[in-house]
């Protein structure tokens, strides 16, 4: 392992770091073996370390000190997609958002919600606080999360009718942290 690995793993230790290598190839893929042509470029692609952050605070904490030491981050949901757009392509650190997995607030036509959170389980909680449902969802819906829904793209069951995540009104507010030497929280909303 490089000195900057280690030393980014070391400093992040009291946090949630899983050092296991079958569990760190495992949250190194996604489905992109269903492609011939990504499997044999993608295949040997594995991160150094997961570390799953358990607030934003955390998330922060995570890519302030990764980019202290010059470690790539790859952002990582429940690994559904089959692109490899969730691959830590140079090693590095795979930041889980396993835990940021709440639905913060149900509201008439919008829903406030962790990266994290299965859309299944997002779905369950809309109709329980209000009777509403989620406007789309992907095919891998009961094992994705909305973070990586929303960041793989396109859309999914709803499209017909509510058109691509990108389109107006459908994504209304993100909450973005950057890495970068002081990490900031950025909002975009509407056609940002």
């Amino acid at each position: 392992m490089k000195d900057n690995v280690a030393a980014a793993m070391a400093a992040l230790s009291h946090l949630d770091v899983d050092q296991n290598p079958a569990s760190i190839k495992s949250k190194s893929r996604d489905f992109f073996w269903y492609s011939p042509v990504l499997k044999d470029r993608l295949d040997h692609v594995v991160a150094d370390f997961v570390v799953s952050p358990r607030s934003e605070a955390e998330v922060i904490e995570v890519l302030k000190v990764c980019y202290d030491h010059d470690v790539p981050v790859t952002t990582r949901g429940a690994g559904t997609g089959n692109y490899g757009q969730a691959m830590p392509l140079a090693g590095g650190c795979v930041m889980h958002l396993r835990y940021l997995n709440r639905v913060k607030s149900v509201m008439p036509g919008r829903v406030v919600v962790e990266p994290g959170c299965l859309l299944k389980d997002l779905d369950a909680e809309c109709k329980a606080r209000s009777g509403q449902e989620i406007r789309m969802f992907s095919s891998t819906w009961a094992t994705a999360t909305i973070g990586g829904f929303i960041a793989g793209g396109s859309g999914g069951v709803g499209s017909v009718h509510w058109g691509s995540l990108r389109d107006l009104g459908n994504i209304i507010r993100l909450r973005v942290v950057t890495m970068e030497e002081k990490p900031r929280v950025l909002e975009f909303r509407g056609e940002e």
